[in-house]
């Protein structure tokens, strides 16, 4: 789960061999003065010249050259995990690098993140919301060269964090608890029927109404477009079109398969444009309390808003419940309303 290169390379290995432009682990005081200038002067982990990383060494001058850095397989993933490195992306023709998920059994890999030019001479952080994939899975960081390629590509001290399913109870008891039924982990019953497989066994989203949720990977569900706002919301799967804004995989699957919908607030759109989602009509409910539950992303430098209304009269724009305002940085956010109404509502 943590990898800091000291001792070795915990199975991340160069897969392009034979063509001279290969992810090595070293540090610094342990390269060939000749080669010096292609690697961070000091690792992440100890600032020290004596510290491993992995970094690109170029020994030949071949026209195209790629550089893979793949992972050990890992076989699932909870639904909170995430996956967090340093790298350095260094030079005036360092070029561009990603790190693409692979999953068993799915053909086209997943971009999780990208870097497209140098950033500067110094680690940088990266890090990158994986959610629950339950299939075997392993990572690519690929580099590559056209000839010309000059600087530091390295990458360190890579943690995945909250990655296990939850551990099996004994017993589960308490009104908010839900007790899944193979793994016997004992989880909030408010991750019951959110479209995410939080035991591990899939349990918890056993026996759901259809009706009350959608996961956009069949169209709108029973929602629907506003016909009297400016645009309409867009369903799409893989990364959005504009760069540096949007999402690079949906929520549900964690992958370029999954679909979400978004906005596009490029060109034609103006400042305050509204597209608006309609729920279907509600029935209140008869004891209490409703849990309204989704997951929103706002990336990008000019975000501006995201709101939630409730309202019983229908063309009504009802009152607010929520509001998000500005960039939420590159993740997936859980939201949880809580709703309370006497008459039918949307």
């Amino acid at each position: 789960a943590v990898c800091d290169f000291e001792r070795e390379s915990c199975g991340w290995i160069e897969a392009v061999n034979a063509d001279e432009f290969d992810w090595v682990r070293s540090s610094s005081n342990a390269l060939p003065p000749a080669f010096q200038k292609q690697a961070p002067p000091r690792d992440h982990t100890y600032n020290k010249p004596e510290g491993h990383f992995m970094f690109i060494l170029k020994s030949s001058n071949s026209i195209s050259q790629i550089a893979r850095l793949r992972s050990p397989k890992f076989r699932q993933t909870g639904s909170n995990c995430t996956l967090s490195f340093w790298y350095y992306n260094y030079g005036e023709s360092v070029g561009a690098a990603e790190l693409q998920l692979l999953v068993d059994g799915l053909g086209q890999p997943t971009v999780l993140w990208r870097t497209y030019y140098s950033e500067g001479n110094q680690w940088l952080k990266a890090v990158i919301q994986l959610g629950r994939l339950p299939r075997p899975f392993q990572f690519s960081l690929e580099k590559i060269s056209l000839g010309v390629y000059e600087g530091v590509s390295a990458i360190d001290d890579i943690r995945f964090e909250n990655c296990a399913l939850p551990p099996p109870e004994l017993t589960c008891e308490g009104p908010n608890r839900f007790w899944c039924r193979d793994t016997k982990a004992c989880i909030d019953s408010l991750l019951v029927c959110d479209l995410v497989d939080d035991c591990g066994d899939g349990s918890d989203e056993d026996n759901c109404d259809p009706d009350l949720q959608c996961n956009f990977e069949n169209g709108l569900c029973n929602w629907e477009q506003d016909v009297q706002d400016d645009f309409d919301w867009i369903r799409i799967r893989g990364p959005t079109p504009t760069v540096n804004t949007g999402p690079l995989k949906d929520h549900t699957t964690g992958t370029a398969r999954g679909h979400y919908l978004y906005l596009e607030s490029s060109e034609p759109r103006l400042f305050r444009d509204k597209a608006v989602l309609l729920s279907p009509l509600f029935n209140p409910a008869g004891y209490g309390t409703c849990v309204f539950r989704f997951h929103y992303h706002m990336f990008g430098k000019e975000v501006y808003k995201l709101s939630v209304f409730q309202r019983t009269v229908s063309n009504a724009k009802g009152w607010l419940l929520w509001y998000k305002f500005g960039n939420q940085e590159n993740r997936w956010i859980r939201q949880t309303l809580f709703l309370s109404s006497s008459k039918p509502f949307q």
